[in-house]
This record gives C-alpha cells, structure tokens and sequence, in this order.
C-alpha cells in the first residue's frame, strides 16, 4: 500500500487529461513506460488499489482510486473512447493490448472494489473497441498475443458480452501459432515463425494462452485446450527454474534449456511469474482437484511475486538467482504494474468454492464467509506457513452438509492425517486433495501439519563451471538461497556430497535459516528474504563425481 501510495496522481493521469485539451500540471513518468505507452500507470495503480480494496479498507487509497475513475471518466469521449492517446495513435505500439488490457484490468479490480461506475466506463470503452478500425492489423503490433485476453477476461466479468468473444476470435487469434503447440513443437516457445518482425517471442505469451483457455471455456472448441496444455508441458519441461521461475524472456538470447544465471542475462522475469500464476489458476478452475496447479500458484507467489518485492520503493523486475538481486530503477515499469496486481489479489487464491464443495487450496492466516442457500460458514484458519507446520480451521456455522477438499501440497514428506476435533479424519498423499464429507456447525476444527521435504534438482542450464555441478535447493514450496560470501569467480564451493547437505543443517537461529558446520559465515535462508546487494547464490557448486 506505502509504493501504491507514493505514486503521483498528477503524474499518473498527465496523458489522459492532455490527450482531452485538459490542464495538466506536473510531469508526466519518463521512460519507455509512459512515453511510448501512455496510460499505462494509472492502470498499474487501479489493478493494485482497486484489488487491495477488495480485502482491506483504506480511505487513502480510496480516495486516490475514486479519482483515476472519475478523471478517466471525465477525459472519456462521447464514443466510449478512453485511452490516454488519439484515437489516431490507438493502433500503434502497445496500445490496443498491453495498455488496453491494464486499464481493463484495472477498471474491473475497481468495479470489485466497489466503485460501479467503473463497469460503466468500461463496457463502453469495449463497445467501441469492438467496432474500431483499428482492429484488422491489430494482431500484427508490439507483443500483440498479450491482447488475446483482454476481451476474453472482461467477458467474465458481469459486463461481459458476446461480442467480446468474437472479436478476439476473428482479430487476435494465431491459428498457425496454436498449431505448432498441437504439435507440440519444442521450438515453437521461443521462435514465431509469422512473416515480419512483431509479435517477437516473450515469456508473456503465456498471458495469449490465458485467453485461449477463455475461449475453451466459452466455446468448447477442444484444439485451444490441447494447444494450451501443449503449450503449458513446453514450459514446464524447458523453461522453468527451481522455484517456479521463468526463463523464457524478451531481448534474451533463448533455447530450451538455457537457464541463464548471471546478473546481466533476461530471466524470471515478474510479468512471465504472474501470467504463470494466472493461467494454473485457470487450469485449477478446470480440473479443481489437480494439485498440481495449485502447487505452482503457490511456488509463484513465494518464490517471485514475495521475492520480487522491494519494501514500498517498487518492485524487481528480474528475480535473478545468483550472486546479487539488482533493482531495476524505474517506479512504473510493466513488472510493477502486475506486482500490484499480484500482491493485491492475493487472497483470492487461498480458497475455492463451488456450490457444495470448499477447497482449501494455501495456506495462510485467514477468514472466509461463505454464502450459501443453507446459510453463512464462517471458516478461520490460523497457521504460522511458511515458517510452521501447523494448520487449523475453525468453523461457525449451523448444521449443514458440505465437502471439504483440503490439498495436500505435493512437497510434504510422506502422507498427512487430518483430525476432525481432536479425532483422525483421514488421511492423504502428497500431490492429492482430502475429501471430508460430514454435517458441519459451530465449534468444528480441523488440524493437521504440513511437514517439509528436502527437494535438490541439479542444473542442466548453459552456465555450467568445468569440473563442478551445480544443484539447487527446495524446502516444502520454499526456494532456498545461499547467503554469505562468494570467491572471486562469484561462486560458491560445498564440499559436501548434494544429497547430504539436507541431512547436515543445523538452525541458525530464526525459523527457517540453517548453517553447514563447516561454514560459518554462509547461511541457508528463504530466497524471497534475499535483499538486494547481498551476495548469495540459489546454485551452489560441488565437485564432478561427488553428485548423486
């Protein structure tokens, strides 16, 4: 809330009002975020606010929220049109998806939040959208995949029409593109092979298969559910780190497998982590009891989005894995943006429901009221995760029938019993959900605890050091990092054989810190604690033959 706070309202709403002959005082933010694609600050701050809002009220924010809406709104034209550029320059750059997609995002996060006349604005900024003449070379523009979701998502809002629908189909659609991921062709994550330069490849396509798996939902047409999946087997066959990053990145020299881990190469970046995090959820909405989904949102969250924090300065861009996190300077750029959203939305991934199931999908201190025809569950859970074992959920309600799905995270270590008030309930196997079905009312508890495996992967990316392997770390769904001093080649050497080192920590003091015997000045911790300039390294190196 301070970052979204510190943001200048002046600065965040310059382009709207000049683009409507308005006064405009102050300076805009500089930078290729707002110089070459303007507006697209005030739709960070709305996604963020409008999403925090949602769980926790805050006047300030508020306030700053009702005024973006209304100044948008005053600056709209009588058409609907609401963009902070000339109708003339809509279809140019980024405009008709990366920007138009933020302020749908955050018109809608508003409209959650309360603010109705948001919807309104933003339904008949769609209309026009819909019928623009912009819309037959759209598909060709700067990263234009990242448009394919924008009408798919407001489609599933209550404002969401027909229309919608088929204008993403007709003008944004790929047909060549999701046939190379029918064929699940290795290449075809970081090569396009359509005539021209643009759209150039990026991890943020994963944000297209997002709408592609919309328009599953909405049509039922089975070649976009294969080519997304496809797709999403790609990605987590070649381009996934330890933790749940993203190695495929724009301005990057890419292939599977690559792995960069050195400061000056593109990867892990924040927006390919969120866009990862939104397309499980879509899957988990489709297959609710594949934990599998689940468990990435969860790595998601932890390993990048929480990593990728910055205090209230900003937010990194890039969740680099060795030697030193570095900031990336600007306050507005596209990783903020969708770190606000992130971060803002983050409640809504601990539960789901459905009309007679609740699904406790994180873990997390929280409360939920559940509206249901037999009357409201009050459910609170009270753990102390990641840094604990223990969970506990605590109903009020009156009697009434219900399953409860609780997940059993696939990085426990070895099965978990679940007590219902004190008596064994069942119990599950890592990588499932738990069904308790039973008349449920006030004063009911569940508990059980969440042990945490050891998990090493060895590196298999293009950084390899002659003579050593190199292997990362994961304790439950936590990334560990290294944190202590590196040599002078900015490595760091363990003498230890890889599968011992699990076996040989010791705490050090704070939950979830631990210390090798022999080096006392190097420290096992979370890596989202990792704070920028410390050296560490989420890589150790051990000598060839002494790996498993």
């Amino acid at each position: 809330l301070g970052y979204l706070k510190s943001l200048d309202m002046d600065a965040m709403l310059y382009w709207f009002r000049v683009r409507a002959g308005k006064n405009a005082p102050g300076m805009p933010y500089r930078g290729h975020f707002e110089d070459n694609i303007k507006g697209q600050t005030a739709g960070l701050f709305l996604m963020g606010a409008g999403h925090a809002l949602r769980w926790q009220e805050d006047e300030a924010l508020r306030s700053r929220l009702n005024q973006i809406v209304a100044e948008i709104g005053d600056c709209a034209e009588a058409d609907g049109y609401l963009m902070a550029v000339p109708q003339s320059e809509f279809g140019t750059l980024e405009y008709p998806h990366y920007v138009r997609i933020w302020l749908t995002y955050g018109l809608t996060a508003a409209a959650l939040a309360g603010h109705t006349e948001a919807f309104d604005l933003l339904r008949r900024w769609q209309d026009w959208f819909n019928h623009c003449d912009d819309l037959p070379g759209i598909r060709y523009l700067v990263l234009a995949f990242q448009g394919v979701v924008a009408s798919t998502y407001l489609y599933n809002t209550p404002i969401g029409t027909w229309e919608d629908i088929e204008t993403t189909i007709r003008y944004y659609e790929e047909d060549w593109r999701l046939a190379q991921f029918i064929h699940k062709e290795r290449n075809a994550v970081h090569k396009r092979n359509q005539p021209g330069k643009e759209p150039h490849p990026h991890g943020t396509e994963i944000e297209a298969m997002e709408g592609y798996l919309d328009l599953y939902r909405a049509t039922g047409k089975h070649y976009y559910l294969r080519a997304v999946k496809n797709f999403y087997d790609l990605y987590r066959q070649d381009w996934q780190y330890p933790g749940s990053g993203i190695a495929m990145c724009e301005a990057e020299v890419s292939y599977p497998q690559c792995y960069w881990l050195s400061n000056e190469r593109h990867y892990n970046e924040l927006c390919c982590t969120s866009f990862w995090l939104l397309l499980n959820q879509r899957f988990h909405r489709l297959e609710p009891e594949t934990e599998a989904y689940v468990a990435e949102i969860e790595a998601s969250i932890y390993n990048i989005g929480i990593a990728n924090q910055n205090g209230e300065k900003n937010i990194f861009y890039f969740a680099h894995l060795d030697q030193e996190k570095k900031n990336h300077k600007s306050l507005v750029h596209c990783c903020c943006g969708v770190g606000t959203k992130l971060f803002g939305a983050l409640p809504e991934y601990i539960y789901s429901l459905s009309p007679d199931a609740l699904y406790v999908d994180l873990f997390a201190a929280s409360e939920l009221n559940w509206e249901r025809d037999a009357g409201m569950v009050h459910v609170r859970m009270e753990t102390d995760m990641p840094y604990g074992h223990d969970v506990r959920l605590s109903f009020g309600c009156e009697p009434q029938s219900f399953v409860l799905k609780i997940r059993i995270p696939r990085w426990t270590d070895g099965a978990v019993t679940v007590a219902v008030n004190g008596q064994a309930a069942g119990s599950g196997q890592p990588g499932t959900y738990l069904t308790l079905e039973r008349t449920w009312q006030s004063g009911d508890e569940v508990s059980f605890e969440l042990p945490f495996a050891w998990k090493k992967t060895r590196y298999v990316g293009a950084e390899q050091v002659d003579g050593c392997a190199r292997y990362a770390f994961e304790a439950g769904p936590l990334l560990m990092a290294f944190r202590g001093p590196l040599d002078e080649d900015k490595c760091l050497h363990l003498t230890d054989k890889p599968e011992d080192v699990p076996h040989r920590l010791m705490p050090a003091g704070q939950k979830r810190h631990y210390r090798l015997p022999d080096m006392p000045s190097v420290e096992l911790v979370p890596y989202f604690e990792i704070e920028p300039g410390e050296p560490f390294t989420c890589f150790p190196l051990f000598a060839a033959g002494e790996e498993a």
